[in-house]
């Protein structure tokens, strides 16, 4: 027998061994480097080691993933499964931090159920009911300013479900929550506006509600400790310009029209990019116009976008692993709050004012 046959044949053994010993409590195994390392073997020699286990049916390759352990005993009685509830999967921020949050509970060996609310009060609360009666694992939930705490985290708390809450939450939350500073973001476009000598700023609203959101709540309290004015007319509403251009046709032909737009999020910049296209106004040598969420197409459009980026690949591992902090250690862990710090993206959105 060779001695390279010999070699991956005792690492082979000293893994299967470690793995019976529950050295690997994770459900999976470290990454090849550091596996290679521990066990002072070359990767070529490694990688023919996992390769016989996976044939002994002990181990599976996720190709991104990692090299997972499959259980020979009986499957627990409690499901390895975490759930991410979104206001709304269609907007390309949430699928972005879906993304991150997938990948670092697929690493832990759990499975991801996404479920979306679309902003409606009684079907977040009919899937966190439904969540406390299937003993998932844990739940994560996007939440919006917009709306108050839901009733139904008790139904998750009495079932000793452990939840983490994403976004925009009180200060007031008892439950672990990952969230922006959306004041400092906002200020920052503000600072950056003003400093082109832009004073009349329209906002447009990023969710159809007759409530305010947060986002919303800052930008105001930003131009009212500036000095400035924000009239009535200079909050449109997201579902008036979708309808058409004619919301900002009004506000331009005003004798004092707005210099800049201050849109509640990305998605709604490329709605006002379009109507202000189908009306003649060139953006930024007619009006500047930020964003705010730095999605990945934005700096691809045909006027690049000034926006604010938000840490999403940061929000989305972070909300996990302060979920599976709390899985693991229960209600010995105090509530936590974790603020992260956003950051204004400058591009050839905005100009100085004429």
């Amino acid at each position: 027998m060779s001695s390279a046959r010999v070699k991956w044949e005792n690492v082979a053994a000293r893994i299967a061994r470690a793995i019976e010993h529950g050295r690997f409590p994770h459900g999976y195994l470290p990454a090849e480097r550091e596996l290679a390392a521990q066990f002072n073997v070359s990767r070529p020699t490694l990688r023919r080691a996992l390769q016989a286990l996976s044939d002994a049916g002990m181990l599976q390759s996720r190709p991104g993933v990692g090299n997972r352990l499959i259980e020979t005993e009986e499957a627990p009685t409690t499901p390895r499964i975490i759930a991410l509830a979104l206001p709304d999967i269609a907007n390309r921020f949430y699928v972005e931090v879906t993304e991150v949050i997938e990948y670092t509970t697929l690493q832990r060996g759990y499975q991801l159920l996404l479920s979306c609310y679309r902003y409606r009060d009684n079907l977040r609360e009919a899937q966190l009911t439904q969540f406390a009666t299937q003993g998932l694992s844990g739940v994560i939930l996007g939440h919006d300013s917009s709306r108050e705490l839901p009733p139904a985290l008790e139904a998750l708390r009495r079932e000793s479900i452990p939840a983490v809450l994403l976004f925009n939450v009180p200060m007031e939350s008892p439950f672990d929550s990952v969230v922006i500073d959306q004041q400092a973001g906002v200020d920052q476009v503000l600072r950056y506006l003003f400093s082109l000598g832009h004073h009349r700023i329209a906002f447009c609203r990023p969710l159809e509600s007759t409530r305010s959101t947060l986002r919303e709540d800052c930008f105001l309290k930003g131009m009212r400790d500036a000095g400035h004015a924000v009239p009535d007319e200079y909050r449109i509403p997201l579902e008036d310009l979708e309808a058409g251009p004619d919301p900002l046709r009004r506000l331009l032909a005003r004798k004092h029209k707005p210099t800049a737009i201050f849109a509640g999020n990305d998605r709604i910049a490329l709605i006002v990019m379009k109507r202000l296209n189908e009306l003649g106004v060139r953006v930024p040598e007619d009006i500047s116009l930020v964003g705010f969420d730095n999605l990945n197409y934005t700096e691809h459009l045909q006027v690049p976008l000034t926006t604010v980026d938000q840490p999403k690949d940061l929000l989305g591992r972070r909300a996990s692993e302060l979920l599976f902090e709390r899985m693991e250690q229960g209600a010995a862990l105090p509530p936590r709050r974790e603020v992260y710090q956003p950051r204004l993206v400058i591009r050839a959105s905005c100009a100085a004012r004429r």
